[in-house]
């Protein structure tokens, strides 16, 4: 072939031309390689497990990171984000250090699994871009099935969220709030069941608070079911309250028909977002014979017999009978006749009359005995009561009451000789003598009111109990006039640890109208007034008051060797009582009863199932105690002294 100059020329200048590309081409390359090598490449999907950073180059890890910059967030603030990372500019660069803050970032629960780490170096050092992305934002919650807690008491555990991005982790510690608050008030079964987002960004939270679809008795055989239920406040329809219920249980408890008493919740076959409540019981014999003895200041050595059933025929009515002779005043008192008491009562007590909240309770009596009003006498009284008690509603614990009675109330001399004697030596005019002895048929009517927030019946540590009581008495027959009295108690128990407390009381009693005879007036003196003094050793009068302070605590260490439950519920006591007299009776000057008493002591409180506490109490008086008498004595008392 042949080529003349000018297409050799051009052959030359094509040449050129493709090494010229070529060179190019390579420069090109290199210098993209080179670029590409300054910085990883884009990272790929983020879930929480494997968090990924640009690997196409092994990183120099030497190099220090000298700031973090994040972006794409706008309701999460970067100081909210950083707070949550644990590097820090100035520390080195380690890809596995930071895949552990994206972990970080991503549990904070405002992000999507979209996070990035890109890291960008110069000379100086490495800038960390961290980008994220944000969940859709809460623009509100929408609560449905909340009835018995109100929407305004929900919402302080959810509002912290509007304006942030949707975040599980907070939706599930607002969830653990809300059913907390349903806990703390007594609805146990009260649960978030459904949470769900809407695209504007409400959330809607769905409750299910735990309705009681039906309640079922069991193990009542002989007592009727309405005895039961008409204890029950809670009712099928009700919000499951675990408090309401244990109060529920508690008074059936407390009516002695039954040894246990226990509650079963399960799903309502018929309805299973709904509960059925079983209330099993397990029934014990109520009907009893009783023979015992004891005893007591007034009465000195006793012996009882009785009867007793508190579910007659099953409807859970109360009735007993009573009778008690003792040996006479254990602790010889000079003005009290050495006589042994007679005591008779009947008793029947209906607690729901007709259905309704009104109790009933019917008492009839017979006390033959030495008087402890009237010195060297003796008293006799016969009579019968009725009274109805209502709670009230519109008040917690506070019950009403009206009572009416008829008694006869006759006194006879005991021992004219030395009461003549007496009436001598004090040059007291014996005609008063018939003033004394008054008697009479009277028929009292009067209200009362019982206020009580203790926690306990028995050794309770916390809580009030007040009373007034009001009684007119009108004279039908004798030598006594119409008269009125009234009393008020008020105690506070104040805890002081798990077990002891101090207890805080007062009594005050004095006369409404007429003047009170003697055989109805006030005393002091004794295991229920003043200890330390015998019966009515401080005086007799128509009006009082007294005040009481107790330290009440378990006896240290016995429960080591000896742990049984009367053992544990003994309590030492430590007190101090004072008190005194208005409008003082003959009897005052007649035995020079001082008219006030102050006194501190200690004793021993022993529980009594069914019966209440025994006291065994030593009083030493502050004070004088009247003429003969010496310093120091021992009483003993049941039940609460007031």
């Amino acid at each position: 072939m042949n080529f003349n100059n000018r297409t050799c020329k051009k052959l030359f200048l094509c040449l050129l031309l493709l090494i010229f590309c070529f060179a190019g081409g390579i420069c090109f390359a290199r210098e993209k390689k080179e670029q590409e090598e300054k910085q990883f490449t884009e990272a790929e999907k983020i879930d929480p497990e494997q968090l990924n950073i640009q690997q196409n180059r092994t990183y120099d890890e030497a190099i220090t990171i000298k700031d973090i910059q994040i972006r794409g967030n706008s309701l999460v603030s970067k100081e909210k984000i950083l707070n949550e990372m644990n590097i820090k500019p100035g520390v080195k660069f380690n890809r596995d250090s930071i895949k552990n803050e994206l972990k970080n970032i991503y549990n904070m629960g405002y992000f999507t699994e979209r996070i990035k780490a890109i890291p960008e170096a110069d000379p100086s050092g490495i800038t960390l871009h961290v980008e994220v992305e944000e969940n859709v934002p809460v623009t509100g919650f929408n609560l449905t099935g909340n009835d018995v807690i109100k929407s305004e008491e929900i919402m302080p555990a959810l509002e912290n969220q509007v304006g942030l991005p949707q975040n599980i982790t907070l939706i599930n510690g607002s969830i653990n709030l809300i059913e907390k608050l349903y806990t703390e008030q007594g609805y146990i079964l009260a649960r978030v069941v459904k949470v769900q987002d809407d695209p504007d960004g409400v959330i809607n939270v769905e409750i299910n608070e735990g309705i009681i679809d039906e309640i079922e008795l069991a193990g009542n055989i002989k007592t009727k079911d309405f005895v039961i239920e008409r204890h029950l406040t809670v009712k099928p329809g009700d919000v499951y309250n675990e408090l309401k219920l244990k109060q529920d249980m508690a008074r059936i408890f407390g009516t002695q028909a039954f040894s246990d008493v226990r509650r079963v919740i399960s799903p309502s076959e018929e309805n299973p977002s709904k509960y059925k409540l079983s209330i099993e019981v397990d029934e014990k014999r109520t009907g009893s014979v009783s023979l015992g003895g004891g005893i007591d200041t007034e009465t000195g050595f006793f012996g009882q017999v009785g009867y007793f059933d508190n579910n007659f025929r099953g409807l859970g009515q109360e009735i007993s009978a009573s009778f008690m002779a003792g040996s006479g005043n254990v602790l010889n008192n000079s003005g009290v006749l050495d006589e042994s008491p007679l005591q008779v009562e009947l008793k029947f007590i209906e607690p729901r009359l007709n259905k309704t909240l009104n109790s009933l309770q019917v008492s009839a009596f017979v006390n033959d005995m030495a008087s402890f009003q009237v010195p060297l006498s003796m008293e006799r009284r016969i009579g019968s009561r009725i009274e109805i008690a209502r709670p009230v509603k519109e008040v917690p614990n506070l019950a009403v009451s009206m009572g009416i009675g008829i008694q006869d109330i006759n006194m006879e001399e005991g021992d004219l000789d030395e009461i003549t004697r007496i009436y001598d030596k004090k040059n007291i005019d014996i005609v008063k003598r018939a003033e004394q002895l008054e008697g009479g048929t009277f028929i009292s009517v009067g209200p009362s009111l019982i206020y009580d927030t203790r926690n306990a019946l028995i050794n309770p540590t916390d809580g009030w109990y007040a009373s007034a009581k009001l009684n007119e008495y009108f004279a039908i027959s004798g030598n006594s006039e119409t008269f009125g009295k009234s009393s008020f108690i008020a105690r506070k128990f104040f805890p002081v640890g798990e077990k002891s407390t101090i207890t805080i009381g007062g009594k005050l009693g004095t006369k409404l109208i007429g003047t009170i005879p003697e055989f109805e007036a006030f005393r002091l003196g004794g295991p229920y007034t003043i200890r330390g003094f015998r019966e009515g050793d401080v005086g007799i009068g128509e009006g009082f008051m007294m005040a009481s302070a107790e330290f009440r605590t378990p006896i240290p260490f016995i429960t080591r060797f000896l742990n049984y439950k009367i053992i544990r519920d003994l309590r030492l006591a430590f007190f101090i009582d004072a008190g005194t007299l208005f409008d003082e009776t003959i009897t005052n000057a007649l035995y020079n009863y001082p008219g006030y008493g102050i006194s501190i002591g200690s004793g021993i409180i022993v529980p009594l199932p069914y019966i209440g506490t025994m006291r065994f109490d030593y009083g030493y008086p502050l004070t004088a105690v009247g003429e003969g008498n010496k310093k120091g004595r021992f009483t003993f008392g049941i039940g609460e002294r007031y």
